[in-house]
C-alpha cells in the first residue's frame, strides 16, 4: 500500500477578508481527520483577534485540550501560526509566532529568528 504523501494541511481559521470562523464540530473533524491519517495541522490564527459576526472562535489548541488529547500524538503535529500585527495594528511593525509542541519545530524556528 502506497505511504500517505500528504504531510500537513494548513487551514485559516479565522478566514481572511469574510472573517469566517470554523464551528466547533469543524474544527473537531479536522483534529480528528489529522490524528487518523497522523498528519500535522497548521493554522494560521492571524485574524483571531479580529472575528465580528461569525460564530465564536475556537483555537486547534484549545480544541485539542478540551478533548485531553494532550498525551496522543496529534498533540505534537498541532502548530498554531500567530501575529500581532494583525491584532494590534502597528503600522510597518511584524511580529509574528509560532506555537507548537514539537521539538523540531520549535528548534528550527529558533534557529531562523
Amino acid at each position: 500500500m502506497p505511504r500517505n504523501k500528504v504531510k500537513a494541511v494548513l487551514v485559516t481559521n479565522p478566514s481572511n477578508p469574510l472573517g469566517r470562523t470554523l464551528i466547533q464540530e469543524e474544527v473537531n473533524s479536522l483534529i480528528s481527520f489529522a490524528n487518523d491519517k497522523e498528519i500535522h495541522i497548521i493554522n494560521d490564527e492571524v485574524f483571531s483577534r479580529t472575528v465580528f459576526y461569525s460564530p465564536c472562535f475556537t483555537s486547534v489548541m484549545d480544541a485539542v485540550s478540551n478533548r485531553n488529547l494532550q498525551d496522543c500524538s496529534v498533540w505534537s503535529r498541532i502548530h498554531v501560526v500567530y501575529s500581532l500585527s494583525k491584532h494590534l495594528g502597528p503600522s510597518g511593525f511584524r511580529v509574528g509566532m509560532i506555537c507548537s509542541n514539537n521539538e523540531a519545530i520549535v528548534s528550527a524556528a529558533t534557529k531562523k529568528s
